[in-house]
């Protein structure tokens, strides 16, 4: 019998176990009618399991959780998992409205816009900056996305807004959080146009990162899909807080339906950044479960030293390209503790 709602994670081990139990938690405790929504959790890579502590909290919060080598041919590439999960769930899971969730989600209210309206086949939100994107001819990356319509035979020239910066770029949406009407296919056309990408060998400016979903982009307006945009409270992008545009910051925490935290729990500092958020108020009982929960889960392993590593690299790598070569940030990974 066809169910009229599903969500798909993945999970693989290490820190997406904390993660995806989060959210599973936060499904099931603050989602409101659809708090006891299938949760379909996929480890899509050959390797050794998940903890059987972790499995022994999905079955209790009822997560379906399958081990299946979904993901072979683009092994190294975790970010592959997407399309390659989703596209599976397509054409395996029995439901009318399927939605994909990144695992650093968390939720704190119900996600009605889940549940797509009549003529509707896919709501995402667009992605946070404009990254891998293209404003237009004169953009250094235009090529890449000049090369994608080619290939896919895109037609019309759609461009939105990103929250930060307001900038308008070519379609170009985050793949975190995806609902889609099962029956349009729009997986299943993903996962193919990403595999077509992937042998052709053709990737950003910046490589291969985000691949999938410039790809997921590209296929939904070749698909002509009319895209529809959750709220800005949805998948709200925590860390980014203070450079989103003023109208889209949400001001209390009870204004948030759900968060896209990044990496920000890795780090043991993670208390201290969200004190330093603008006008965020977090004295809500919401608040205190999550922060109970990243204790509980002990999400906060890392040194705040390895973001500033991460941060030298790149501008190391800025460096690199105009022949300037520094390896500070090779000598803060030998000497620091992570």
């Amino acid at each position: 019998m066809t169910i009229p709602l599903a969500f798909v994670i993945c999970t693989e081990p290490g820190r997406l176990e904390a993660q995806s139990l989060m959210l599973a938690e936060s499904i099931r405790k603050f989602c409101g009618n659809l708090k006891d929504t299938p949760i379909y959790s996929f480890h899509p890579r050959v390797g050794a399991p998940i903890s059987k502590q972790t499995l022994e909290a999905f079955a209790a919060l009822h997560v379906i959780h399958q081990q299946i080598p979904i993901n072979q041919e683009f092994h190294q590439y975790y970010l592959a998992n997407k399309p390659l999960v989703c596209a599976y769930a397509e054409q395996n899971i029995d439901a009318e409205i399927l939605v994909f969730l990144d695992s650093d989600k968390c939720f704190f209210a119900e996600p009605t816009e889940f549940l797509l309206p009549a003529g509707c086949n896919v709501r995402m939100r667009p992605e946070y900056g404009k990254g891998i994107g293209s404003t237009g001819s004169q953009d250094p990356q235009e090529w890449y996305w000049r090369k994608l319509y080619q290939i896919f035979g895109v037609k019309q020239e759609l461009f939105i807004n990103t929250p930060i910066g307001n900038k308008k770029i070519r379609a170009y949406w985050n793949s975190g959080l995806i609902a889609v009407r099962r029956s349009a296919g729009i997986f299943t056309a993903w996962k193919q146009n990403f595999e077509k990408v992937m042998h052709l060998n053709i990737t950003p400016p910046q490589g291969i990162y985000f691949v999938e979903q410039s790809v997921l982009s590209i296929t939904l307006c070749a698909l002509a899909e009319n895209v529809e945009h959750f709220s800005p409270n949805y998948s709200y992008p925590l860390p980014l807080h203070n450079r989103l545009s003023s109208e889209l910051r949400v001001k209390d925490w009870e204004d948030i339906t759900s968060i896209h935290y990044f990496n920000l729990f890795f780090y043991k500092d993670w208390h201290s950044q969200i004190k330093k958020m603008k006008k965020l108020n977090i004295n809500s009982e919401k608040y205190r479960w999550l922060a109970e929960e990243v204790t509980r889960l002990n999400m906060a392993r890392t040194s705040v030293l390895h973001r500033y590593m991460l941060a030298i690299r790149k501008i190391e790598q800025k460096l690199q390209k105009v022949n300037i070569k520094i390896n500070f940030s090779r000598l803060i990974e030998k000497t620091a503790k992570f």
